[in-house]
């Protein structure tokens, strides 16, 4: 069997009738924003990074958008009101005026609970009213516990499925993925479901049997998850599983993106939401030159995919779906790696050519990514991150510097269990099949299809990533994405003092050295630590 190099990587289309926008009844089935008008939109996750892009991107698809549903949860002396009225107090809303952003409704409410908590009253209006349901809501923690993970990403899932039967006019029903779900297999990952090793409706029964999970240990989930990664990936895996059993003959579709990142263009380019953890976690520490380094091989595909790209998928699966007669739940992958791969490598160098060229304003050290593996990462984490950030606390609590919200130490632990928890998939070299959205995409509208594009093949990644890192300034550190002059000119002084760092050194090692061994064996062994700090 020949063995598929990182680049050799292309997707042969093969569509045997012309594309057509025409419904199997040979119908035709008319725009997204003609698709959109009108309904009544039950949304879950939508006060996540993802959902909160996907509320903006549904107010935006026509103005005559009916109600949006939001659950949200109930938190003690948390009016959820003023939640929403913070959700929408976000940039990426003050196009809108208050009569549209009245369209938002919060829904008090809990995801694995009966018909989610709701009074009679509540529930009814949603049966007589609604007509799509977004599910994106999951705890997306790695290290989530087993009956966490069933309860949240499983029996929520259900929870939703038991809703879409209920509504009296139901026109689509979108699930939100992971292109990790079946990451326990190998080879080209195929746009369909894979059976999973558990029962979902043995899964959710067992999480209701509090006896059951007294003692439970690790050991134990790793006999249910098996040659999962983790929980997340393993109850994603089963919810599709119970998709294909409760949606048949039903307009369902399953999304499944791969690494989200910030957004290409909508609703403005870079913007993030969020950057407190995973890699947008390590682009914000890395702008502010706390992250230094990445884990992985050189060659290994990280395959990244804009957040708007996700949700124009998602908007155009709820119309694909709400427009045709579907058999069973479609499924397409959201990614880029089959068609655009972009390198651990060349993530390293984009960055880094990126932050050259659009200094930050304030950083604590040189911003700097460089790719190790193995031994040669942890030590140099340990000596490069671990320690100074220790250091570091007592100026910070002091003056008040660094990131927001936590300290640098406790960023970097963060930061440390989230790279362990990507190793897995970034030395896998995952590859998504992208033929099925591939097809769906050649049925859209023109205007859709550019309005909507989510064709990762067409991402320019050094444009992104700018426009990622520099949304990140913006939106997540509240900075001006303008550099000045002056910090220009404190760039180059900082990048002046940064070389100049290893000559102060070498130059340390050699006295210490040179006074305790003399100075042809202090020379010696100061170049030989020297060098070896250098290349590490």
């Amino acid at each position: 069997m020949a063995v598929m190099t990182d680049h050799d990587r292309t997707h042969k289309l093969d569509i045997k009738t012309p594309p057509s926008n025409m419904t199997k009844d040979g119908n035709d089935a008319g725009t997204i924003a003609e698709f959109f008008a009108h309904k009544n939109i039950f949304v879950t996750g939508g006060t996540g990074f993802l959902g909160t892009v996907l509320i903006e991107a549904l107010l935006d698809s026509t103005p005559d958008i009916g109600t949006i549903y939001l659950l949200v949860r109930g938190k003690k002396n948390w009016d959820p009101n003023q939640r929403i009225k913070r959700l929408l107090q976000k940039p990426i809303f003050e196009k809108y005026d208050e009569k549209t952003l009245a369209k938002v409704k919060p829904v008090v409410g809990e995801l694995s609970e009966a018909n989610f908590n709701f009074d009679d009253e509540l529930l009814q209006e949603l049966i007589e009213n609604v007509n799509i349901i977004y599910h994106s809501a999951a705890t997306i923690r790695f290290r989530s516990p087993l009956r966490t993970a069933i309860r949240t990403n499983l029996t929520g899932t259900m929870r939703t499925i038991e809703l879409a039967k209920k509504l009296k006019c139901l026109s689509a029903y979108i699930y939100c993925s992971t292109a990790f779900c079946n990451s326990n297999n190998r080879g080209l990952i195929l746009e369909e479901v894979y059976k999973s090793r558990c029962d979902p409706y043995e899964m959710m029964k067992l999480a209701e049997d509090d006896a059951y999970w007294e003692n439970f240990t690790q050991e134990k989930t790793k006999e249910f998850t098996n040659d999962h990664p983790n929980t997340y990936t393993f109850t994603k895996n089963l919810s599709e599983n119970l998709l294909m059993a409760e949606m048949k003959n039903m307009p369902a579709a399953i999304v499944r993106p791969s690494i989200v990142y910030g957004t290409w263009e909508k609703p403005v380019p870079g913007w993030v939401g969020n950057a407190n953890s995973g890699h947008l976690g390590f682009l914000a520490g890395f702008i502010k030159g706390i992250f230094r380094t990445m884990n992985g091989r050189a060659t290994a595909v990280i395959d990244i995919i804009p957040c708007d790209y996700v949700i124009n998928s998602s908007l155009v699966m709820g119309w694909y779906v709400g427009t045709r007669k579907i058999e069973q739940p479609e499924v397409i992958h959201c990614t880029s790696g089959e068609v655009n791969p972009l390198t651990l490598s060349e993530f390293c160098d984009t960055i880094n050519m990126t932050v050259q060229k659009h200094p930050p304003n304030s950083f604590v050290w040189k911003p700097k990514a460089i790719l190790r593996n193995g031994w040669r990462y942890n030590l140099f984490f340990y000596l490069f991150h671990m320690l100074p950030a220790m250091v570091f606390v007592i100026p910070e609590k002091l003056f008040s510097v660094g990131m927001p919200q936590h300290t640098v130490y406790e960023y970097m632990r963060v930061f440390h269990r989230g790279t362990k928890a990507f190793d897995y998939f970034l030395g896998k070299d995952f590859r998504y099949d992208l033929k099925n959205a591939l097809r769906i995409m050649s049925v859209m509208h023109e205007t859709d299809r550019k309005r909507y594009n989510f064709d990762s093949s067409q991402c320019d990644w050094t444009e992104f990533l700018a426009r990622v890192l520099i949304g990140i300034r913006r939106f997540y550190f509240k900075e001006s994405a303008e550099t000045t002059a002056w910090h220009r000119m404190y760039w180059k002084v900082f990048d002046f003092l940064y070389y100049a760092g290893f000559v102060v050194l070498f130059l340390i090692f050699f006295v210490i050295f040179g006074l305790l061994l003399g100075l042809k064996v202090g020379l010696a062994v100061s170049l030989v630590i020297w060098a070896f700090l250098v290349w590490l």
